[in-house]
């Protein structure tokens, strides 16, 4: 029985130290509306140029249409 409580008390301990490791990051991002908060997208571009370049993969991949 006091194996058991021994091993129990262990668990607990592991636990609650695994858990709090998980917290380490700080980093929150509190929400705006209409704004945003991350990095800067690279692959950020205008609808013409997105609609052009997925024409242009569309053209390379249905030869026959």
């Amino acid at each position: 029985m006091k194996l058991l409580s021994f091993v129990q008390y262990i668990t607990v301990v592991l636990v609650f130290s695994l858990v709090s490791a998980c917290s380490d990051d700080a980093g929150v991002t509190l929400h705006e509306a209409h704004v945003y908060k991350g990095n800067v997208d690279v692959h950020k571009e205008s609808a013409q140029i997105r609609e052009q370049r997925l024409q242009l993969r569309a053209r390379q991949v249905f030869t026959d249409r």
